[in-house]
């Protein structure tokens, strides 16, 4: 009999984030808080057509370099209220550019504490608009620059 399969939640990601610096890895790491959705890193293959008079009429790619991003979106405290300290990271990367757009970004699974991937990501980070009623809330994308690395955490 086949053992049966427990599906984890969504809600177990952490994602925490660092101003980035060149050519350095952050000391330490912000939880981004208040993040009512996630989409964790996805990796996507730039794929070329790579087939030719040869292939009986065949396609073929091949993949030629590969990129990952992730998204979400977080609730944002009320004007009178402190700023959480991870969106305001992400904020401010989100009106920068070049370097000043980038951050140092760390995902992990609570359910694996030890286990996660680090990475340097082009932030992007907008808040939505919605009818009278509706919580305020903001959208982030994170572009990865470079690889997105698996790790073990102290």
């Amino acid at each position: 009999m086949a053992e049966e399969i427990i599906s984890g939640v969504v809600g177990d990601y952490q994602l925490e984030v660092a101003a980035y610096t060149s050519g350095a890895d952050p000391t330490s790491w912000t939880i981004v808080r208040g993040m009512t959705e996630f989409t964790p890193p996805k990796v996507e293959k730039n794929l070329e057509d790579d087939s030719s008079f040869d292939s009986d009429g065949w396609g073929s790619q091949i993949a030629t370099g590969l990129g990952w991003s992730a998204e979400g979106t977080v609730k944002i405290p009320r004007a009178s209220l402190t700023p959480d300290p991870g969106q305001e990271i992400l904020r401010a990367a989100g009106n920068g550019l070049a370097e000043d757009g980038l951050v140092h970004v760390r995902i992990t699974n609570r359910t694996t504490p030890t286990e996660g991937q680090v990475g340097v990501a082009d932030a992007s980070f907008t808040k939505n608009g919605g009818p009278r009623t509706d919580i305020t809330t903001a959208a982030f994308t994170l572009s990865g620059r470079g690889a997105l690395e698996d790790v073990t955490i102290p």
